[in-house]
């Protein structure tokens, strides 16, 4: 996976593309350890995840919570859509469209 980063007013936005899985977690894992502001993680060009993804998501989006700092994902390609939709974390996790 690739991860491309840039920082705007809404924090730090992530742009991920790829398989976001078991092995490439830990890349994104290791970038997020220090961040204590607004986050974005942009999947327009993420083509697979696996819970591997989904639970580093849930984790972020937790510590985010906790911390009182904003969190989104945004532009989920329907295959990955589809995922959050059987996990049922679209419920809990804030999916846009931008």
């Amino acid at each position: 996976m690739e991860i491309a980063e840039r920082i705007d007013q809404q924090g730090r936005i992530y742009y991920l593309k790829g398989r976001f899985d078991a092995h490439q977690a830990p890349k994104l894992k290791a970038k997020l350890e220090s961040v204590k502001e607004g986050l974005v993680f942009d999947l327009s060009d993420v083509t697979f995840i696996d819970s591997t993804g989904l639970a580093l998501l849930v984790t972020v989006h937790k510590n985010s919570k906790k911390e009182n700092f904003p969190f989104k994902i945004v532009n989920v390609q329907d295959q990955v859509r589809v995922i959050f939709e059987i996990t049922q974390l679209h419920n809990i996790l804030p999916l846009e469209t931008i």
